[in-house]
This record gives C-alpha cells, sequence and structure tokens, in this order.
C-alpha cells in the first residue's frame, strides 16, 4: 500500500472497520512510514478531543419560547439589501423575527425532538459556530472528530462527490485555501473548504445537496439579497454566518467579518455552479 491508500483508510483502521487481512497491511505500512504514523495518532487527539465534550441538554424552555413565536402577531418581512455599509444591523440583537422565521424555527424543533441525530448536531454545530471566530484550528479539530472529517484535495473531493466544489473554481482576491475535507454528517456528507485571507482570518466554506436551516437552531435569521441572491445571514459568535443557493446546490459561509465579506462572496461564487451529480 502507499500512502494516499492508506490514509484513506486510516478511519476505518482506528475504528477497526477493516478485514483482519486489510488492518494488517494498514499496520505494516504504518509501523514504517512516520508520515502515516502521525496521521493515525492525530486520529487519537481528536478522539481524545471529542470524548471530553458532553452535549448539553436542550433548555427546557426552549419549546413555550418557540411556541410563543409561533402564537405572536404576524410582522411584516424584513428584506435587506447590501448597501456596502461594513456596520452589522443593530437587528441582528433583536430576537423577533418574522413570521416566516417563526415558522421555521418551529420545523426546525420538531426535527430536533424527533431525531436525536439531528438534536446531536444542532448542539454540535452550536458549538463549532461559537467557537469558530475565537479558536477557528480547535473548533475545526473538535467538529472533524465528531463526522469523520477526510483531508483530501480539491481535486480528490470532486472525484468522491461527482461534482467540482464552488472553491475548485477559485476564491475572491486576498483568499487562499487552508485545508479541504469531507464530513459525514447525518444529513448529508458535505465538502468543507477553510481559507484564509491576509490578515489571517478564517472562513469555513460548506458546499450541500438541501438546505439545512437545523445546522442553527432557534439562531435568529435575517433574510437579505446579496448582489440579488436571497441570502439568509445568522450570528456565529461575534462574526456572521450565511447560507444562499448556488445553482443546484447550497453554500454555507462561517466566519465573515461583515455583510461586506458576505456580499464579496456571493458575487464571486454567483453562476459558477453550473450544473454536476449532487451527492
Amino acid at each position: 500500500m502507499n500512502c494516499p491508500e492508506v490514509q484513506e483508510r486510516l478511519s476505518s483502521f482506528y475504528d477497526s472497520q477493516l478485514s483482519q487481512e486489510e488492518a494488517a497491511r494498514v499496520e505494516a505500512h504504518v509501523t514504517g512510514c512516520s508520515t502515516c504514523g502521525e496521521k493515525l495518532a492525530s486520529f487519537q487527539q481528536l478522539s481524545g478531543l471529542s470524548g471530553q465534550l458532553s452535549d448539553p441538554p436542550i433548555p427546557a424552555q426552549l419549546w413555550k419560547e418557540l411556541q410563543a413565536k409561533l402564537d405572536s402577531p404576524e410582522e411584516p418581512n424584513v428584506v435587506l439589501a447590501h448597501t456596502g455599509s461594513r456596520q452589522i444591523p443593530s437587528r441582528f440583537m433583536v430576537l423577533a423575527a418574522t413570521i416566516l422565521v417563526a415558522v421555521g424555527i418551529g420545523v426546525v424543533a420538531y426535527q430536533i425532538w424527533d431525531s436525536p441525530s439531528q438534536k446531536h448536531l444542532m448542539v454540535n454545530f452550536a458549538h463549532y459556530l461559537e467557537n469558530f471566530s475565537e479558536q477557528p484550528d480547535h473548533a475545526q479539530q473538535v467538529f472533524l472528530a465528531k463526522y469523520d472529517g477526510q483531508p483530501m484535495t480539491l481535486s480528490e473531493a470532486t472525484k468522491v462527490l461527482g461534482y467540482e466544489p464552488v472553491a475548485a473554481k477559485g476564491l475572491p482576491p486576498g483568499y487562499t485555501v487552508k485545508e479541504v475535507h469531507l464530513l459525514t454528517m447525518p444529513c448529508c456528507t458535505c465538502a468543507q473548504v477553510v481559507c484564509t485571507d491576509e490578515a489571517g482570518n478564517s472562513i469555513a466554506i460548506f458546499e450541500h445537496a438541501i438546505d439545512q436551516p437545523v445546522w442553527f437552531g432557534d439562531r435568529p435569521t435575517e433574510e437579505c439579497d446579496c448582489h440579488d441572491v436571497p441570502t439568509s445571514i445568522r450570528r456565529a459568535g461575534d462574526r456572521l454566518a450565511a447560507t444562499w443557493k448556488e445553482g443546484t446546490r447550497y453554500i454555507t459561509m462561517i466566519g465573515a467579518t461583515d455583510l461586506d465579506e458576505v456580499a464579496e462572496f456571493v458575487d464571486h461564487f454567483k453562476g459558477v455552479n453550473s450544473g454536476g451529480v449532487d451527492g
């Protein structure tokens, strides 16, 4: 076995999911290869980090609060147009949303209570959102351990997924690709690209086949038009998370500094997803 073949099997090897013959071949290679040995050790470290976490309980009052939102008088939908200002609107701090958002929250709540895996996904993603802006590397390590993140190149991800991730066609000026992973999540197999700007700030880009509001639980949502593309904006720590549809798939961006940065990515990726086979 060569290094790429072994590294593709390291997660299964660590979880004792390989046949006895294949496991022996992997073990023989890892014993004599320092590079693959270090990657196997990283699985052990990530597993230790993941094991230190516990899923916090869902607040007992959450359902009552969600129901109160559903029962509240209807308010006109707020649509934000990108103005070029780098100031984040103060209404991001207001919990009251439109009736459309309230109904969406109700649907998410139903999914959470209906599926344990979706509940855990919401809780794990909440940890990720809160920690990514301050400690992106740590947030990444924990999240990758939770969802079997497989490191690969963009070309390798294209072969596995059957379509080319939008980041493979280039990032906005000043941004570079830092790492690429495939995540096995309860909702889908998801491509994730982490990039950095010239100041070293990290942004995570997820590409998925269907919209995933459950990732954000009951976080208030603002609907805006970025370059005529309907975009959902949410708070993620002291940064922003944004989701929009590009072609046949959805893009979720974590770690944006402000609306200008969101608009820059929306505009850059606009029209690049012209087709392909969805994963």
